[in-house]
């Protein structure tokens, strides 16, 4: 009995060290501070490369509303492969389109009440424009893999942002593991800026990172 106590002991000691990335995990938090901007919200943060998402994502959805000439969220990030809702909760007709490379769409005209949808396969910016209101603009950022985060109006940010990925039933996603990322940030009035950050062995990381206004970058080159 005692030796086979240690030999389970052992086991476990081992696969601790050689399989951090189950044992010993964290987060990335922090901060965005702009220059330039009003207010530091709706900034994407997001992990170069990262475990990608394993799980079938064809019948997971994503909402991008429309409400008083406006899109809601105005920057709604998803992983490849995910679906996005389009439904006009407005009291107007609206005629959803894009011409961004990544995806290519004109949902048409329709009603208050209805609702169209549109399945994103291809990693990258889509920028969204109504035909009928040309002030309304918004983005899909289609990401490929889970750990990115969305700033709040303090330009707080957690990765990964596991509320949000729960809220679209995305499951499964675990802490990082320990080691060196590219983190990355996005938006249409800021210059792109990445840095580099160190999850250490045991617990989580925070950075800040300053951002001035310019003109935005590409997600993945």
């Amino acid at each position: 009995m005692r030796r086979f106590s240690y030999i389970v002991f052992s086991l476990v000691f081992v696969l601790t060290i050689y399989l951090p990335g189950q044992a010993l995990a964290g987060k990335i938090t922090g901060i965005v501070k702009v220059k330039g901007l009003r207010s530091p919200v709706d900034i994407l943060v997001y992990v170069v490369k990262a475990p990608a998402v394993h799980e079938d994502l064809s019948k997971i959805k994503f909402t991008m509303d429309q409400q008083n000439l406006t899109f809601i969220p105005h920057i709604l990030p998803i992983p490849v492969g995910a679906t996005v809702d389009f439904p006009n909760n407005d009291k107007v007709n609206h005629n959803i389109f894009s011409l961004s490379r990544t995806k290519k769409f004109n949902l048409g005209s329709y009603k208050p009440g209805e609702s169209k949808n549109v399945r994103f396969d291809k990693p990258g910016i889509v920028e969204l424009r109504c035909d009928v209101h040309a002030e309304m603009a918004a983005y899909i950022m289609v990401l490929k893999n889970s750990y990115f985060s969305v700033t709040d109006d303090q330009g707080r940010f957690e990765i990964p942002d596991s509320k949000y990925l729960e809220q679209h039933h995305i499951k499964g996603i675990k802490n990082l593991s320990p080691g060196k990322y590219v983190l990355k940030i996005w938006h249409e009035k800021l210059k792109p800026q990445k840095q580099i950050v160190t999850i250490p062995e045991k617990g989580d990381i925070s950075v800040e990172i300053t951002a001035v206004r310019g003109t935005p970058g590409v997600l993945y080159k």
